[in-house]
């Protein structure tokens, strides 16, 4: 059984006079363990689909299912549980809370759902040494650089071991050397302890830590390919693709060496 299907989705904005589809008749299915990544040129629908797939918007037609539920059909109170049990959040704009230390960002999620304190603890100590932030606990935001922000939000993200963690362009703000970070601890995190990532990123170096890459053109899915044991022939193989894919090279980060 997939962890996440999308069966048939379509997405369609404007009113009866102007409409844009911006999905068509889309099927991805994910399995449980999975690194996938999302690419596609500025306005393929890539966006769009994160936002459908991660619940934050629904389909104008077809189903998404996480875990065999339908949960499109869920309503704005189940839907907002369901999302604060079961799926994990990364944004390129780290959506921190700069009132508050590292450590009780890192926890919101189980200070919402009223963990006990023993948990949040045990928690908090396995996922920021996981990360390598455990030194700067009770930092505040302002005091952490851009790449400690979002391992920050990382941790936030995984800290209720959820069962699917969707990053947005996880390192769009960062420099070369905070990329790499960050994606070797997505990768880690994959690999070691089976997390489940979906993540839409511009940028090839980054889709290159993924296990397979979905190329979404003109809202319909353009390509699919899969990662061998070499990183560098599956990057090699991600820029043959966006050639194909077209767009403005510009659209696509440029090439940085992480």
């Amino acid at each position: 059984m997939a962890l996440l299907e999308a069966i048939n989705v379509t997405k369609i904005f404007g009113s009866k006079n102007i409409q844009y589809r911006a999905l068509d008749s889309l099927h991805i299915e994910m399995e449980k363990g999975e690194f996938i990544g999302i690419m596609g040129p500025s306005g393929s629908g890539k966006t769009t689909l994160l936002n459908l797939l991660s619940t934050i918007d629904k389909p104008t037609s077809g189903l998404i299912k996480i875990n065999n539920l339908n949960v499109s059909s869920l309503s704005k109170k189940e839907l907002a549980l369901f999302r604060r049990k079961q799926l994990g959040f990364i944004f390129q704009d780290f959506n921190l809370l700069n009132t508050l230390t590292i450590e009780e960002n890192i926890i919101l999620p189980l200070t919402l759902d009223n963990r006990p304190l023993k948990e949040m603890d045990e928690n908090l100590v396995r996922v920021s040494k996981q990360l390598n932030i455990d030194s700067i606990l009770k930092k505040r935001i302002y005091e952490v650089s851009g790449g400690q922000q979002q391992r920050t939000a990382i941790a936030r993200a995984i800290i209720h071991n959820p069962s699917i963690v969707f990053a947005d362009e996880p390192t769009g703000n960062l420099d070369s050397k905070s990329s790499k970070d960050v994606m070797e601890a997505l990768q880690t995190m994959n690999q070691e302890q089976q997390v489940s990532i979906l993540m839409v990123t511009h940028d090839p170096i980054a889709a290159s830590y993924c296990q397979r890459i979905l190329f979404i053109k003109d809202g319909q899915l353009f390509n699919e390919i899969h990662r061998g044991s070499n990183r560098q022939a599956f990057f090699q193989d991600i820029l043959d693709v966006l050639s194909l894919l077209g767009g403005n090279a510009n659209e696509f980060s440029s090439i940085r060496s992480y």
